[in-house]
């Protein structure tokens, strides 16, 4: 027996639709999914240039001229602050004969000049001079491309697509809920960047459920209550809402993904969790990492899931927050990019520990990169065959369910 289907196509069929209609609701996705070239493609077609894609904080652009470059998958997006604190994503592709404009991937410059022949762009991505081209040269039709992006208290998104999903209404259902923690008022404290040999979905579908989290993160497990069973870990839920309350930090459930998504709309979700008693934040001994975020007046002991999209999952503490980013390379290899973010006015050796800041999820990461990739060598054998997702596995299903909608 094999991991591999067999598919027999009608004629109005291709590999991929054949694997979607062949899929078994609460199973694992069969073995093409995460090795097959033309799922892949797809993969690259109808999620990445098509989703809302985390890019950068606004702690990185505070001055007008400020850019950084986002890359994903070949393509080069120059996220840009203007002289009216504007932000823009342009395409990094010269209107002339297609050379990259930027080539450092951060900088301040007063306008954007092609090194090749010298093309200038303003930094809204108009056309200001192409060089020696006559008179008749139509400078209004020869910007720059541009892409949506959106900020969210001070995370700033960015969609390649030409008609993406609507942001707004994933701003209205979240806002009451990020609002407290004062994100656009942090900064970057810290970043790490984990190779892993395995298809984009096994990290996604891992960072999803917790169900390995006792046997694979003891250091996560003795601090988060989420490794245990909606049985155990339900009545220390219940707990939070009242901490929550004292200390200005949103409890509400917010569940607008799948079906309960509206129409047109990105997923969007958010959870309260409590930690182990001990407990007050993500460290290792359970003491504060760092000065309160945003409104906060002290500690409930919990942490936040919020979710802005299927590929831009956070986790916030009282003291700091954690941003996700899932990066494929190809469909063998991946990047799982972490950033941690501290209240702006924190001082680095005054304020907080960068090692002890970012201990937990170094190591976490650390672990799952081994997971993942031996989980994606069991897949790749020929006697690979999916198996039924556990009760744990609810969000992990989610998001397959998701996925196969979206690639369909």
């Amino acid at each position: 027996m094999t991991g591999k289907p067999t598919l027999h196509l009608t004629p109005w069929q291709d590999e991929v639709t054949a694997l979607i209609a062949a899929y078994r609701p609460g199973y694992a996705l069969e073995q093409p999914f995460y090795t097959s070239d033309a799922v892949f493609q797809r993969d690259v077609e109808r999620v990445f240039l098509r989703e809302w894609h985390l890019a950068g904080h606004i702690s990185e652009l505070p001055d007008p001229g400020d850019y950084l470059l986002f890359d994903l998958l070949g393509e080069s997006v120059i996220v840009v602050r203007d002289r009216e604190g504007a932000f823009h994503a342009l395409a990094n592709v010269c209107r002339h004969r297609g050379s990259r404009v930027c080539l450092e991937p951060r900088g301040n410059v007063s306008r954007f000049s092609c090194p090749y022949h010298a093309w200038v762009y303003n930094l809204d991505g108009s056309l200001f001079s192409a060089r020696l081209m006559g008179a008749e040269t139509n400078k209004a039709d020869l910007g720059l491309k541009r892409f949506s992006v959106e900020v969210f208290h001070g995370l700033i998104y960015v969609s390649l697509s030409d008609t993406p999903e609507d942001f707004s209404t994933a701003r209205t259902l979240l806002e009451p809920m990020i609002a407290p923690f004062g994100l656009a008022r942090t900064r970057i404290a810290a970043r790490a960047s984990y190779p892993v040999a395995a298809n984009w979905k096994l990290l996604v579908e891992n960072y999803n459920e917790c169900y390995h989290c006792t046997s694979a993160h003891p250091e996560f497990s003795r601090s988060h209550v989420i490794h245990l069973p909606d049985r155990l870990h339900a009545p220390l839920n219940a707990e939070v809402g009242a901490r929550a309350a004292e200390t200005g930090a949103p409890a509400d459930l917010l569940d607008a993904t799948g079906p309960n998504k509206p129409q047109g709309s990105i997923d969007t979700y958010y959870r309260r969790y409590a930690l182990f008693d001990g407990y007050q934040t993500g460290s290792e001994d359970g003491k504060p990492l760092a000065p309160l975020l945003g409104d906060l007046t002290g500690w409930d002991d919990a942490a936040s899931d919020i979710y802005v999209g299927i590929l831009n999952p956070m986790l916030v503490y009282a003291d700091h927050a954690i941003l996700y980013r899932f990066i494929p390379v190809d469909k063998d290899n991946s990047i799982q990019e972490i950033i941690w973010l501290v209240h702006e006015d924190a001082i680095e050796g005054r304020d907080y520990d960068k090692a002890r800041l970012t201990w937990l999820w170094d190591v976490t990461t650390e672990s799952d990169k081994l997971i993942i990739e031996k989980n994606q060598e069991g897949v790749n054998s020929r006697f690979y065959e999916p198996g039924p997702f556990a009760p744990m596995e609810s969000y992990t299903q989610w998001f397959v369910e998701t996925y196969l909608r979206t690639i369909a």
